[in-house]
C-alpha cells in the first residue's frame, strides 16, 4: 500500500470544508427532502465541488445528521449562502432542524493509492 503524505504549504490551494451538525425536530424523511432541495440550488453555485450528507448510525441519535461540503475557496462559500435565493432554503432547513456549521482549511492529506 501506498500512501501521498502532503503537508499544509502543500494544501494552501486546495479546497475547504464545511462541516454542518443537524439535529433534526420532526421526520428525517422530510429533513432528507428538504435538504436534497437546498444541496440542488448549492451545487450550482459556482466553486462548489461536492457533499455528503450522514445520518447517525446508533438508533438513539438518528435525527443526528452530519454534512460534509467541499468549496474550491472561502470566497465561493461565502457568495452562495449569501446569494438572495439562498434564504428560503436556509429557512425551510431551519424550520426541521438546529444546525452548527463550520469551515476548515487543510492542514494534512494522506490517501492510500
Amino acid at each position: 500500500m501506498v500512501m501521498d503524505v502532503h503537508e499544509p504549504d502543500e494544501l494552501e490551494n486546495e479546497p475547504i470544508t464545511f462541516v454542518n451538525t443537524f439535529d433534526v425536530q420532526g421526520s428525517p424523511e422530510e429533513f432528507e427532502r428538504v435538504f436534497s432541495k437546498i444541496s440542488k440550488f448549492m451545487s450550482e453555485r459556482p466553486g462548489f465541488i461536492q457533499y455528503r450528507l450522514s445520518r447517525h448510525i446508533d438508533e438513539d441519535k438518528q435525527n443526528r445528521y452530519v454534512n460534509i461540503a467541499l468549496w474550491r475557496d472561502v470566497e465561493s462559500w461565502q457568495r452562495a449562502v449569501n446569494h438572495p435565493d439562498f434564504q428560503p432554503h436556509a429557512k425551510e432547513i431551519r424550520a426541521r432542524s438546529t444546525n452548527e456549521g463550520h469551515l476548515y482549511a487543510p492542514r494534512q492529506a494522506y490517501a492510500v493509492k
